[in-house]
């Protein structure tokens, strides 16, 4: 297969290229000084800083059918009874696609399966990951490590069938990690709102990209999503089960550094202990029937969630993962519907993926108030199957607009 990197010219898979040498794993000796160690990652993270801000992302467009969302609540109806109204049996209007002659808004969360990725197969890594936020190798193996939403006052985007434009930039980058054990966090500003038919380019970037969250021409729903690029793993790590032991029991520690929150990031959202007291408990088991599901409707190849063989032997997981974007789906959907029958909705989110969730395995997804009152913010969070924390966030609420 002809490598993503020879199909683009892309000056960051140039910059990648003239320092692979230097990067790869055991290049330099064990004797290497902590100086020219530092070095060599201020020299990595400059260039991936500037390349990578630098990068012109393509406009993203998508109508706004109800049928993904439709699809996602039918994905989810079994594990979250919720979406299904209590007094309608299974074939109900429940079951039927909405019309969009009598548009809804998009649920919260629901906006990650719209805007797939608009590449081409020559466009995919290896690992079935796009190239559009890639920086290059040897940093090969890309986790979901956390974000924030914004959500409009007047709540989500209609699903009237009208074209909406999803517009991304990349804002930062850190490279953290000593030498040989770099880890590069990429962070997206991607904003979503309408757009006429025909509308220029230039234009959309401007009104989307320069306006508030929102503005006479139209909601704008705004995300920070922030992706990490691992280093490719040898072998003998890989068979020693290395690997495996680092990005579970010291995954907390790697990604949840200081450091690779965003600037301005208030940390006593994110204490290390999970929470205790949940107002809001519920227990689900992600399926690999749920993964697939979830990875179409997000045209998302990528193998750590459809491929066992692979996330195995390559990337040194027990099992598939669950996507991070439904973690926080998740979170999101069954908070919300809480949050309903106070007449509340959510206002914004800020969160971390602290540990990798696996499908098979129990997760338990969980809630509470941060005031006794339970009116503006709440601690959001997912423990795994042994209890450990693997998600956390914070959520601020308002009242819901009539």
């Amino acid at each position: 297969m002809t490598s993503a990197s020879s199909m683009i010219n892309d000056p960051v898979m140039q910059m990648a290229a003239r320092f692979r040498n230097s990067l790869c794993l055991g290049k330099f000796s064990t004797g290497i000084s902590l100086a020219f160690s530092r070095t060599i990652s201020s020299s990595v993270h400059n260039h991936l800083l500037h390349d990578l801000t630098a990068r012109r992302l393509p406009l993203t467009y998508d109508y706004l059918s109800p049928q993904p969302s439709h699809l996602l609540d039918l994905s989810l109806m079994d594990i979250l009874p919720e979406l299904r109204p209590p007094s309608s049996p299974e074939n109900s209007l429940s079951m039927t696609l909405p019309s969009i002659c009598q548009p809804r808004r998009m649920a919260v969360g629901h906006h990650l399966i719209y805007f797939p990725p608009q590449v081409t197969l020559s466009q995919l890594l290896p690992d079935g990951t796009d190239i559009l936020h890639y920086p290059g190798e040897p940093f090969n193996h890309r986790l979901w490590a956390g974000g924030n939403i914004k959500f409009p006052p007047e709540g989500g985007l209609l699903l009237n069938g009208q074209r909406a434009v999803c517009v991304e930039a990349i804002r930062d980058v850190t490279v953290k990690g000593q030498e040989g054990e770099e880890k590069v966090f990429v962070s997206i500003e991607r904003r979503f709102a309408p757009v006429e038919e025909g509308e220029d380019e230039q234009a959309i970037r401007r009104r989307v990209l320069e306006n508030n969250e929102t503005n006479s021409e139209g909601s704008i729903l705004t995300e920070r999503r922030d992706l990490v690029f691992l280093r490719e793993q040898t072998s003998e790590k890989l068979e020693s089960g290395e690997v495996l032991h680092t990005r579970n029991s010291r995954l907390v520690k790697r990604m949840y550094h200081r450091s690779t929150f965003a600037e301005g990031t208030d940390m006593n959202l994110f204490p290390a202990k999970a929470p205790s007291n949940p107002e809001i408990s519920r227990r689900i088991i992600p399926t690999k029937a749920l993964l697939f599901r979830y990875s179409a409707l997000t045209f998302n190849a990528h193998l750590i969630h459809i491929d066992k063989e692979y996330t195995r032997d390559v990337e040194g997981h027990p099992n598939l993962l669950v996507h991070g974007p439904l973690s926080l789906t998740l979170m999101l959907t069954v908070l919300s519907f809480h949050l309903a029958r106070m007449g509340r909705v959510i206002r914004e989110i800020e969160y971390r993926n602290l540990v990798p969730l696996y499908v098979d395995e129990e997760m338990r997804i969980c809630a509470k108030a941060k005031d006794s009152r339970g009116d503006d913010s709440w601690e959001v969070w997912i423990e795994g199957p042994s209890g450990g924390l693997a998600v956390r966030g914070t959520v601020w609420t308002e009242n819901a607009h009539s």
